[in-house]
């Protein structure tokens, strides 16, 4: 697999004018095949599958890409669709005025590695199908302002209700996105010999615990007591203040005020099935003293990247690409496919396991707000996108005395991220062979290297600092001068061998 260097020259992808034009809507799509040309195929159909934690990138692509005012999102679960007339900074294919990128996220980062590689079908949005069932009581229709006072334009949103088959069809996909190189997810056709792999951002990741943990892990590290919790959070201000400074429950929730947890209390968490907290010198106060864990499925790039970076255990993948040898595995457990399930398994005064693999991030969130809610106390695995809230029921630690902000990532001090991968399809995929293609990944890829557009997936700051996603400054060309401060989300380290081969197993290095 080979890696590419690209450029950050896109203002001009940045700055889309165009004239007021109407929102596109899916009966407007009128294409007879998928590449077809002539009469009615007047749509270039993109479609990308993989990580989760790219979508909101996606979205600022889309809206940068598209005419202002023409776009339509189409999605149920975890698949949906952008729909719109292109504007002035894609370049179509031929014969086509509207754009149609699709992306497949169910089933993470896995969706977009060996399905590209083989060439096998997934289940996407079909617009004509979209037009003919997403309708009425079956369409909830908002307005969506993606970057508030920011330049971005609003789009239509459109969420359909039923079976995801009314909505789908089996189709290629061209381009996949996954959290870690696609060798973390085991053997496929030709070894990957079909797929060109290229670096395309940092993800953050941390420790999440349920509250009833982080509070508990405050106390014994003598950053606040009992009573000044409870009056933070009842809304009261502390007088005096905590130890660690905080007055109030933002300041309790601040990077000062973090608990930690270390290498070795982790990898005991994450490895050893029906760990108590008190085993590992943790007073959880709670009267179930056993460790939950919220955990991902194996084709989840999160899951890999916490076996890989995190956790250091050896890869659940059989035959995939592991950082550690000889090592225990992750612990496993019960399946949850969805939210009712999460409530079920997890929500429970005696919990339906110990540990609980999840179909997606929300399960994750949604199984630890349950465990909490029912006075257990519980682990789990979350790229640092998902923003804790002060009414909410997890929170992020630090590691090793170290926070997850894109300050300590970019000092060199928190080494808990991957660098993710863009996989596209060697000789026949269309997004290498067919006129318009090439531009748009490009496009695509610039727009992951712009610290504009990784703020708009970040969405705002944890309220410990700024976090989540990071531009890799490996990838620019020329290489910008190392910013260690982390003022902007750009990262001066990289995982990259030789500046070419991406290898999330290797400590980031510096950039020169």
């Amino acid at each position: 697999m080979k890696f590419k260097t690209l450029s950050v020259a896109i203002a001009a992808a940045c700055g889309v004018v165009a004239a007021p034009a109407f929102a596109l809507t899916a009966d407007q799509y009128t294409n007879t095949s998928e590449f077809g040309t002539g009469t009615g195929n007047n749509t270039m159909n993109i479609r990308i599958s993989g990580a989760t934690a790219q979508d909101p990138g996606l979205l600022a692509t889309a809206v940068r890409v598209c005419a202002p005012g023409t776009m339509h999102r189409y999605a149920i679960s975890n698949n949906f669709v952008y729909f719109c007339t292109g504007g002035p900074v894609v370049t179509q294919r031929p014969g086509t005025t509207k754009l149609a990128i699709y992306k497949y996220s169910v089933g993470g980062s896995g969706s977009g590695v060996a399905p590209v590689n083989n060439a096998t079908p997934l289940p996407y949005l079909d617009l004509t199908k979209v037009a003919a069932n997403c309708t009425g009581a079956n369409a909830t229709t908002t307005t969506v302002d993606p970057d508030g006072a920011g330049p971005l334009p609003s789009y239509t949103n459109v969420e359909c209700a039923g079976a995801a088959s009314l909505y789908t069809t089996n189709a290629l996909s061209y381009i996949g996105i996954s959290d870690v190189e696609p060798s973390f997810f085991g053997p496929a056709a030709g070894n990957y010999d079909s797929l060109q792999s290229e670096a395309l951002s940092s993800v953050i990741f941390g420790a999440p615990v349920t509250r009833n943990i982080y509070e508990a892990l405050q106390r014994q590290q003598g950053l606040a007591t009992l009573a000044q919790q409870a009056t933070a959070n009842g809304g009261g201000t502390l007088d005096p203040a905590a130890k660690c400074g905080a007055t109030n429950l933002a300041g309790l929730l601040g990077e000062a005020c973090m608990p930690t947890l270390s290498q070795a209390q982790l990898t005991s968490m994450y490895t050893q099935s029906g760990q108590s907290w008190g085993a590992l010198g943790i007073n959880s106060g709670l009267a179930d003293d056993t460790i939950y864990v919220a955990r991902r499925v194996d084709t989840s790039g999160t899951q890999k990247s916490y076996e890989a970076v995190v956790a250091k255990t050896i890869n659940g993948t059989s035959g995939a690409k592991s950082c550690a040898e000889d090592t225990e595995p992750f612990v496993s457990g019960t399946f949850i496919l969805d939210n009712a399930a999460a409530d079920a398994a997890c929500n429970a005064a005696s919990p339906a396991d110990v540990a609980f693999n999840a179909s997606g991030s929300g399960q994750v969130v949604r199984c630890l707000e349950g465990l909490n809610a029912s006075g257990h106390g519980g682990v789990g695995v979350l790229s640092t996108e998902y923003k804790q809230t002060a009414a909410g029921q997890l929170r992020f630690t630090k590691i090793g005395g170290v926070a997850p902000t894109h300050a300590q990532v970019a000092s060199g001090a928190y080494q808990y991220y991957t660098d993710t991968s863009l996989n596209t399809r060697l000789g026949i995929s269309p997004t290498a062979s067919a006129l318009g293609y090439p531009a748009f990944l490009t496009l695509l890829k610039n727009n992951f290297a712009n610290p504009a557009t990784v703020a708009i997936i970040n969405a705002g700051n944890q309220t410990f600092g700024p976090s989540g996603v990071m531009a890799l400054d490996a990838l620019a060309s020329p290489v910008p001068a190392a910013d260690f401060s982390g003022a902007t989300p750009r990262n001066p380290w990289s995982r990259l061998v030789g500046g070419t081969t991406l290898n999330n197993c290797q400590s980031g290095k510096a950039n020169f």
